[in-house]
């Protein structure tokens, strides 16, 4: 980016600060500031079958669900994203971030979308996702996001807008999705987006988010700029993410707050809900971490 257009976004004391926090990261001084504060640690392969068993104890089936590894590869192949998004090929992340939108795009049979349909892509913040969804299939594709980015912020179907409070008319949307961005609704933002999905998705229409981040307790990572200073639930342990910046909170639900929070709500608005785990992530490329995925329908 260039340095201009990063001083019009952020300012001049927000660049200078933004730099001073990036350099401070860079040297080790957030090692030492935060050396006695907990740092988030990813639930391991046995904790997330373990949380399984918990969400059945409470009644929520978890569903194996097998992506289709070929389709995979050709939606990979197909360029609908660019060649640095999140990073790019070598970030790490590049097979996980795309196979987010692969399995909303399955899941939601986008594909089957004609006319007047509408898929939603929210918290998209500056995915290339509705642009491209538009652009190639003719989709009436639309993002929204609080603060959308700058590449796609002039496109009029990039809206900028609460998720909990849309300007969608009652039962006018049949697919939307939530690629890594639910965990960020913070306070009852989680539970009123649910009340706004169950206004807004049509008969049939369907919500997807993945992933579905859970813990075998509930918790929520900050990074180092706003841990401690009460982004997270006061009920949820709070731990500090020292690899990156720009993270308020973060939310990951245990099994009983999971219910409490979103399944509860859903079955309240007259939704039904598919709580899946995906069972062939090492068929799906490297650095695949998503496993639970729901899916809402109206």
């Amino acid at each position: 980016m260039n340095p201009l257009d990063t001083i019009k976004r952020r300012g001049i004391l927000g660049t200078a600060s933004y730099a001073a926090r990036a350099a401070g990261r860079r040297l080790g001084w957030y090692d030492f500031r935060f050396r006695n504060v907990p740092r988030y640690q990813a639930p391991t392969a046995e904790e997330l079958s373990l949380i399984e068993k918990e969400l059945q104890a409470l009644g929520i089936q978890v569903e194996d669900y097998q992506a289709d590894a070929d389709a995979f590869r050709e939606f990979q192949a197909a360029g609908y994203f660019p060649s640095n998004y999140h990073g790019g090929v070598g970030s790490g992340v590049w097979d996980e971030k795309l196979l987010e939108h692969f399995l909303a795009f399955q899941l939601l049979g986008l594909k089957n979308f004609t006319g007047d349909d509408q898929y939603v892509d929210i918290a998209a913040c500056n995915s290339p996702w509705a642009h491209v969804l538009r652009t190639r299939s003719g989709m009436n594709a639309y993002a929204i996001d609080l603060e959308p980015g700058t590449s796609y912020r002039a496109l009029p179907y990039y809206l900028q807008e609460n998720a909990t409070s849309t300007s969608f008319a009652d039962a006018a949307v049949k697919g939307a999705s939530l690629q890594c961005a639910f965990e960020m609704f913070m306070g009852e933002d989680d539970v009123d987006f649910i009340t706004e999905a169950g206004r807004m998705l049509s008969p049939g229409g369907r919500l997807v988010i993945l992933p579905l981040y859970m813990h075998t307790h509930y918790c929520a990572y900050s990074t180092p700029e706003y841990w401690g200073k009460g982004f997270s639930d006061t009920n949820a342990r709070e731990y500090v993410r020292l690899d990156c910046l720009g993270v308020p909170s973060s939310r990951k639900y245990n099994a009983a707050m999971l219910k409490r929070r979103v399944i509860d709500p859903v079955q309240e608005h007259g939704m039904q809900y598919r709580l899946l785990a995906l069972r062939n992530k090492e068929q799906l490329g490297n650095g695949i971490y998503c496993h639970f995925i729901l899916e809402i329908s109206r």
